[in-house]
């Protein structure tokens, strides 16, 4: 599982890296960036489609061209679309959704904000977001970037993961340090 992740980050690096570099010197960063986050919405919102992007049942030039639809229907930058093209014909579609995030997180290293992925394993309310922004704001700075994800195995608690640091204050993995420790005893 580790090296299937880590595959998938490498992959995602380098299409979003490709994608990032080429967009700069299009001067389209925000253009790209928008059409992306249109596509991601589209997988979060619609599980329907996430699984079809996802399918190795469907081919990559089916997938192409409902995404390609999507992108005509907002008007979409001509280098995103030419992108999707590349990584259907690379049949690299299904590593979509984490090409996306990269490109995200290359663009927000870029302009020097800081990103955090928080991790609970239930919906946070608009109050718990806004004091866990107002916590990590005062001890990271302003250009902050908020991530909320959804985990079931967290049970109870956060993971904040900033970069390659992460805190896991989550109640799965004060469980698994307990038994670990019961274990040793």
């Amino acid at each position: 599982m580790a090296t299937q992740q880590s595959s998938t980050n490498l992959i995602a690096d380098r299409y979003a890296s490709a994608l990032y570099e080429l967009s700069s010197e299009s001067k389209c960063i925000d253009e790209v960036l928008n059409d992306l986050l249109t596509v991601q919405e589209y997988i979060k919102q619609n599980n329907d489609f996430k699984l079809l992007i996802k399918s190795p049942h469907i081919s990559s030039n089916e997938k192409m061209n409902i995404i390609k639809k999507i992108l005509f229907n907002h008007s979409a930058n001509n280098l995103t679309a030419k992108f999707i093209k590349v990584i259907s014909h690379n049949k690299r579609i299904n590593f979509l959704s984490a090409i996306i995030s990269r490109y995200y997180a290359i663009n927000s290293e870029k302009r020097g904000d800081v990103v955090a992925e928080i991790t609970s394993a239930e919906i946070l309310t608009d109050q718990q977001k806004s004091g866990i922004k107002e916590q990590l704001k005062s001890i990271l700075g302003e250009k902050l970037s908020l991530n909320f994800n959804i985990d079931n195995n967290v049970i109870g608690g956060l993971i904040v993961k900033i970069g390659s640091k992460m805190i896991d204050n989550s109640l799965n993995s004060k469980i698994s340090k307990l038994t670990i420790a019961m274990k040793g005893a």
